[in-house]
């Protein structure tokens, strides 16, 4: 048997250098998937526009067989911003529909699960003031936002000054069902918030592509069993990343019109290297050649020739999620780097949520030949954590390789057992009720507060004081938890880290590049 631990080295640098300095070209003439519904409808105008960057063609609202339903005298606005912006896309960004009152958009769709995606444009309109958007969005019987701000989540949540904000849900549509999609402005005493549309697409997804209602299910990570993810559910997307590629643009999927986002700080891959294909032909022989454009198995990353330091080290990815769902999470694998051609060459263990969801992860072993794509399902229960972390630990194979690979990476949050998707208020939408105290009420309120915070703080001493004493009488232990504060890829030092079945992966023993795919584009 060849120690193929001895040509690692060689064939990583040989990779990296003839590869890296081709120029990958995207197109995509004929998608392998074509969309019963492909609806655009660019909200708050008439007649057709032409959107500048992907060149298709939306429909407006006004005086259209999708001219929104209003209540009683209750009537919409359609509008332009105040303040142009020439770095926004004119289609569907720079006009609106907004009301201080319910309003509704019904399509009359084909039976099967769809698309449904809301693009906002969150700025002063007339008579509207940007900074009062707080709204609650339904679709049919699902909640999908609740008490919702884009002008605040795009502040909260934005890594680049992004203007414009988009948010991506798969909902299934029963035969003879007509799809209602209801935007119902957030109740107050004291301030009138309303709510706002620029842009609504609806695209036909295949009934298979994240839908499972036959077979077994999902594997759920910790647990013994599988999830059904079925067509009483609702998924809202929370990033769809090309792993160690570029931005891949709505036009250059397979049909769906998907975004996948891309790195934005290529420094993450220090000491490492970008494994790039752009002449790849993917062999689909295990998936559908819908599942993800060919492009996210032309790129990936992995973790480099240095065994010794592999050993001790991950890939580690971190991303903000709302807790209190489950989540499902999919990862797609190609081999694309020889020499890996056969089984147990590549070998390395799949952690989620800090719990085993793979013991021994073999891409040539799923699919039997390089080059061929395949993805790997699996569902988590988060709960109390605002955080959802990805890991992939290397383990030592029978051929001296050490090392771990990612293609790609898309998230989902499944709806709840009552039919929602919206996370709980937080500060980056905070509850509009904090907004209705009249002055006479907040200004009471606050006194009582400081009043109380002075109380609590002298009891507060004494209990230090006390405890205090306690400790000295008696031994402690120290007991920790890893859940980092910011969002980073991971590679720790090797003297410093050890690769464990747990896979507590400690923030100091962690090298931190940025992992920039933008949450304002998820």
């Amino acid at each position: 048997m060849t120690n193929l631990s001895m040509l690692t080295p060689i064939f990583y640098v040989f990779f990296s250098f003839s590869l890296l300095s081709h120029v990958s070209a995207v197109s995509i003439s004929t998608p392998p998937y074509v969309a019963v519904d492909d609806i655009t409808l660019n909200c708050g105008t008439s007649g057709n526009s032409t959107d500048q960057f992907n060149k298709r063609v939306w429909m407006g609202d006004i005086r259209s067989k999708f001219t929104p339903i209003e209540e009683g005298d209750h009537k919409s606005n359609a509008s332009t911003p105040q303040l142009q912006d020439s770095s926004v896309n004119t289609v569907p960004y720079l006009t609106a529909r907004l009301s201080y009152s319910q309003f509704m958009y019904y399509f009359h769709v084909t039976p099967g699960p769809k698309f449904v995606r809301f693009y906002f444009y969150p700025v002063s309109y007339s008579g509207f003031e940007g900074s009062q958007d707080f709204f609650t969005v339904k679709a049919n019987s699902f909640t999908l936002l609740r008490n919702f701000s884009a002008s605040i989540y795009i502040h909260a949540n934005s890594f680049k000054e992004d203007k414009t904000l988009s948010k991506e849900f798969c909902i299934n549509v029963k035969k003879d069902q007509i799809l209602n999609l209801t935007f119902i402005p957030s109740p107050s005493t004291s301030r009138k918030f309303h709510a706002f549309i620029n842009g609504i697409e609806i695209v036909s997804m295949p009934k298979n592509l994240y839908y499972g209602p036959e077979g077994p299910g999902v594997p759920y990570v910790g647990q013994n069993y599988h999830f059904s993810i079925n067509y009483e559910m609702a998924l809202e997307k929370v990033v769809r990343l090309n792993v160690g590629g570029g931005f891949i643009s709505a036009v250059a999927d397979t049909g769906m019109f998907r975004e996948w986002s891309q790195q934005d700080d290529s420094s993450w891959l220090s000491g490492g290297v970008n494994p790039h294909v752009p002449s790849l032909t993917p062999r689909y022989t295990q998936i559908s050649n819908y599942t993800a454009p060919d492009d996210i198995y032309r790129t990936a990353v992995s973790m480099g020739p240095n065994t010794t330091k592999n050993l001790h080290s991950n890939l580690t990815l971190k991303l903000p999620v709302d807790p209190g769902f489950y989540y499902l999470v999919r990862l797609h694998f190609c081999e694309i780097v020889f020499p890996i051609t056969k089984p147990s060459q590549r070998v390395f263990q799949i952690i989620i949520d800090n719990k085993i969801a793979e013991e021994w992860a073999d891409v040539i072993l799923w699919t039997q030949r390089n080059e061929t794509p395949v993805y790997k399902d699996y569902v988590v229960d988060i709960q109390n954590k605002p955080n959802l972390f990805i890991a992939l630990l290397p383990r030592l194979s029978a051929y001296g390789i050490v090392d771990a690979i990612l293609n790609g990476v898309e998230v989902f949050k499944l709806s709840d057992y009552d039919k929602n998707l919206a996370g709980p208020n937080s500060e980056s939408v905070p509850s509009p009720q904090l907004a209705q105290q009249p002055a006479s009420t907040a200004s009471e309120f606050k006194t009582k507060k400081t009043i109380i915070i002075a109380i609590g703080s002298g009891a507060g001493f004494l209990v230090v004081l006390c405890c205090m004493f306690l400790w000295k009488l008696r031994k402690t232990k120290r007991y920790a938890s890893y859940y980092p504060l910011s969002k980073f890829w991971c590679w720790p030092e090797p003297d410093k880290a050890k690769s464990t079945k747990t896979s507590s992966l400690p923030q100091e023993l962690c090298r931190h590049f940025s992992a920039g795919e933008s949450t304002a584009k998820f």
